[in-house]
């Protein structure tokens, strides 16, 4: 096939005996009932595939369901991914029980391409074709398949099959469905074997983008990272797989034992996988009962099964032909996007309960009934791809989103996720940050408003609070706010870039803060410096200050002591050891001119130059060292090479 032509998958849908399995044969001359079972029983179990090239030299792949009820999950696998549907009816017996199934999946699943396909005409009267025709034409209005063109052909003389080949062009100019050659690539598996001398083979329609050979991908649910080690597109050797096509992937680091129908191969930076997520539900008017909640039921999405519960959020119940949001606990995760359609049957798998579209794949656990529940479902099956955007921003427990995670909301082209990006944020409706390479960060512009405006709001509070404290500890004011790590980090950082804050060491204040001292504590900031001037490097301890300071209440000794510590004025040489930086630097001053006249000094010696005892001297020393003001050699101290 041309690389750049559309590249399509066609279905069939059917009641079991009408003639599905010989249609394709004919129009194919592959025959797609390949188990013995099935050819001996005459009709399908499992999907077939087959290709065949249409009038117009294209080539497209060809999926034949299974027509019988107990094979319902075997036709879902094979619905997923279909572009045209042959809707196949028997000329002679009409409409069955699983016509009317198979039509209501193909609803359900929102397939409106279609040819009605009336089989074995030459076994039907001319009067008998008409009747079934117009009876199956009526079933149609009002599904997705309404209108469509109908065929009369036979598999045994051929009759019609060149007509129905050029209708078949005709439709392919009809499709609807698009396939995003630059989008986010996923295999759901729908067969997967061994082939001696390959290895694993696994099967499907690829939905999205393209794979390549040698490409690295991770099988989902299970997370095993694979690489692909070769591709076949209908049954020929390629080096990439794109979208729409029907593909077999040759995998190595994995077996065939690990892997299952429904199981399904996707980018390892797209392999978030979800057990919560919220639909829009559409229930059959033909489904028996009503739906009641924490009822259990099988979804059908891609090509698996899965079990999950029903919570029902806007009404206590739901009855036969309604339409309401709800949420679905899968008892197992699974990979799904925004827009991806989702069928579900009752527990027992006798009948198809409904289906519908996800609309959040990683939707929080919401509060039933509540008013600001059914206002936020509506808010997100109503949203347009700019207002999914905004969505995502406004409810993420984070401040920052990676990029990559919208595209489980908008999985179109990467080209057209980033030209959506590019007008938010030219319109001031996100802020996109800086990573350095790394995965790019995006953030609701008014959320991100907002949280500046708290920790600007913390931190005057906090001053107005602690007048004499210098700032507050960062990861403190990150707490206090509830704030996620990364996010307070950039809003940290661009508020500092702005000069509203300033940082020093762990500590975060406004710029405008200055430490401000009330009269008391004014004098005693006076007498505190008076008291640490005049003690030198003999300096007394903290503890000691309240008996040295009576008049002073503790809290105002202690608020001012530190206060004064981190203006710069005190220096803490070790616990409990301070001294008053002028004093400091005399001293390192005299202790510096010593080592450049004498090259060498003490502990003995520098006791003597800084008139002090063993208890101030050695920790001053080691301090200096810490300073890059000496250096230690053995039992005395030298100028450090930097001082020199």
């Amino acid at each position: 096939m041309h690389q750049d032509r559309r590249h399509l998958i066609i279905g069939t849908a059917g009641h079991v005996d009408h003639g599905k399995t010989a249609l394709v044969g004919t129009l194919t001359g592959i025959e797609t009932d390949r188990l013995k079972e099935e050819r001996k029983r005459g009709l399908s179990i499992e999907l077939g595939f087959a290709y065949f090239d249409l009038p117009d030299t294209s080539r497209a792949g060809i999926v034949d369901v299974p027509g019988h009820e107990k094979f319902i999950r075997n036709m879902l696998s094979g619905a997923y991914g279909m572009d045209i549907v042959l809707f196949v009816v028997d000329a002679k017996e009409g409409v069955q029980e699983q016509t009317l199934e198979h039509l209501a999946i193909l609803d359900l699943l929102g397939i409106s391409n279609g040819i009605l396909v009336m089989t074995k005409a030459d076994l039907a009267t001319r009067d008998e074709l008409a009747e079934a025709t117009e009876m199956t034409q009526e079933m149609l209005v009002g599904t997705t398949l309404e209108g469509i063109p109908t065929v009369s052909v036979s598999s045994i003389t051929g009759a019609g099959i060149d007509t129905l080949k050029q209708t078949i062009v005709k439709q392919v100019a009809l499709a609807t469905k698009t396939h995003e050659n630059d989008g986010i690539p996923r295999l759901y598996i729908d067969r997967v074997f061994t082939v001696q001398g390959f290895g694993v083979v696994v099967t499907g329609t690829l939905i999205g983008g393209s794979v390549n050979r040698a490409q690295r991908m991770v099988l989902l649910p299970q997370g095993e990272a694979v690489r692909v080690r070769g591709i076949q597109v209908h049954n020929e050797p390629a080096s990439v797989a794109q979208a729409g096509q029907r593909t077999a992937l040759n995998l190595s680091g994995t077996s065939a034992h690990n892997i299952q129908r429904g199981d399904v191969l996707c980018p390892i930076e797209f392999s978030r996988v979800t057990d919560n997520i919220d639909v829009s539900l559409q229930v059959l008017s033909s489904f028996p009962r009503i739906l009641e909640h924490w009822s259990r039921f099988r979804a059908y999405l891609g090509t698996r099964e899965i079990f999950c519960r029903l919570i029902l959020l806007v009404d206590e119940a739901i009855l036969p032909g309604d339409t309401v949001q709800v949420q679905l606990r899968l008892e197992q995760p699974i990979l799904t996007f925004r827009g991806d359609r989702i069928i579900l049957r009752d527990f027992s798998g006798q009948h198809t309960v409904g289906g519908g579209e996800v609309i959040n794949p990683f939707a929080p656990k919401h509060k039933r009934f509540a008013q600001e529940t059914i206002e936020t479902l509506a808010q997100w099956e109503e949203a347009d791809d700019a207002q999914v955007v905004n969505t995502v921003l406004e409810n993420s427990q984070t401040l920052c989103v990676p990029e990559s995670f919208l595209y489980y909301y908008l999985p179109h082209s990467q080209t057209h996720v980033k030209s959506i990006l590019n007008t938010l944020e030219t319109r001031g409706k996100i802020v996109r940050w800086d990573t350095s390479g790394r995965t790019p960060l995006v953030s609701d512009a008014v959320r991100t408003l907002k949280a500046k405006e708290r920790i600007v709001a913390a931190l005057s509070a906090f001053h107005d609070a602690q007048p004499l404290l210098a700032g507050q500890n960062a990861s403190q004011l990150r707490r206090e706010l509830d704030m996620d790590e990364i996010g307070f980090e950039k809003l940290e950082n661009q508020l500092i870039a702005a000069r509203q804050l300033v940082k020093e060491g762990n500590l975060l204040r406004l710029a405008s803060h200055e430490i401000q001292f009330s009269e008391e504590e004014e004098t005693a900031k006076e007498n505190l410096e008076k008291l640490f001037l005049d003690a030198g490097i003999n300096a007394p301890g903290v503890n000691e200050l309240g008996t040295l300071l009576p008049e002073y209440t503790p809290q105002v000794i202690e608020s001012t002591f530190f206060a004064l510590l981190n203006l710069g004025q005190f220096v803490k040489i070790a616990d409990n050891f301070f001294i008053h930086n002028t004093v400091f630097e005399e001293i390192a001053e005299l202790l510096t001119n010593y080592l450049r006249k004498n090259d060498i000094i003490t502990v003995a010696e520098f006791r003597e130059v800084a008139q002090t005892s063993r208890k101030y001297a050695v920790p001053f020393l080691e301090y200096c060292d810490s300073q890059n003001l000496t250096i230690r050699d053995g039992n005395v101290r030298r100028l450090h090479p930097r001082q020199k």
